[in-house]
């Protein structure tokens, strides 16, 4: 699992990448949810979170075609890691910490 943290205008957005599947998490919404592939309760959750949601985070996880085409080629989390780190820069966000564990004790993401 590789669990990656940025800054967005004093807030702390954190990522875990396993299996290909990426999870959100910041101090307002405690809870992960699943971002890619997009959980389809995903942007309900936001808008219905009355306004614990950053709006730009809607923003932030719309993915055109492209996008979506490249997030879905990537072989394997680091692959993915570094298009987050990528997307995210050009978003605003700065790189806290990228973090790579093999243990499953902490593990945010259970199947």
């Amino acid at each position: 699992m590789i669990l990656i943290s940025f800054i967005y205008n004093r807030e702390i957005l954190n990522f875990a990448i396993k299996d290909k599947i990426i999870k959100y998490t910041d101090r307002k919404w405690r809870k992960w949810i699943q971002c890619v592939p997009k959980d389809k309760e995903f942007i309900k959750k936001i808008i219905f979170s009355r306004g614990k949601f950053p709006h730009f985070l809607i923003e932030m996880f719309k993915l055109n075609n492209k996008e979506q085409a490249e997030y879905d080629s990537a072989k394997t989390d680091e692959e993915l890691s570094k298009i987050i780190i990528r997307d995210a820069k050009s978003k605003g966000c700065k790189l806290l910490y990228k973090k790579i564990e093999e243990t499953e004790s902490s593990n945010p993401i259970k199947k």
